[in-house]
């Protein structure tokens, strides 16, 4: 008698991303709310000062949370995994804020004041 197995077919590579980045923003609507102060590490900046990377943290219940895994994946930018932060092209302006103002208008749906 044959049997009929199911098969699973793996994740794309998108469906993985996708994935991640829902979980990440899922995740950061808990903790993020419209007066949750998120504080920036400028961690380095390239020698051409045209990319910097980032750290971003959130205090909860007493204590700093790391979220610049979570901040890439719903940012949708480069988690540079050799500095452990986020990567952050462009100069002119405070990219720090310029990172806090890009995941308001994902998790909150409004801009930073």
């Amino acid at each position: 008698m044959p049997t009929h197995e199911n098969h699973i077919q793996p994740a794309t590579k998108r469906q993985t991303r996708d994935n991640e980045r829902n979980e990440a923003i899922a995740s950061l609507k808990e903790w993020l709310k419209p007066s949750t102060v998120v504080y920036t590490v400028l961690r380095s900046v390239s020698s051409s000062g045209i990319s910097r990377t980032l750290d971003l943290y959130v205090v909860l219940n007493h204590e700093m949370v790391r979220i610049t895994w979570s901040t890439a994946k719903v940012l949708e930018w480069t988690y540079d995994r050799r500095k452990e932060a986020l990567r952050v092209n462009g100069c002119g302006m405070d990219m720090g804020y310029h990172a806090v103002h890009c995941l308001s208008r994902v998790i909150l749906g409004m801009a930073t004041h």
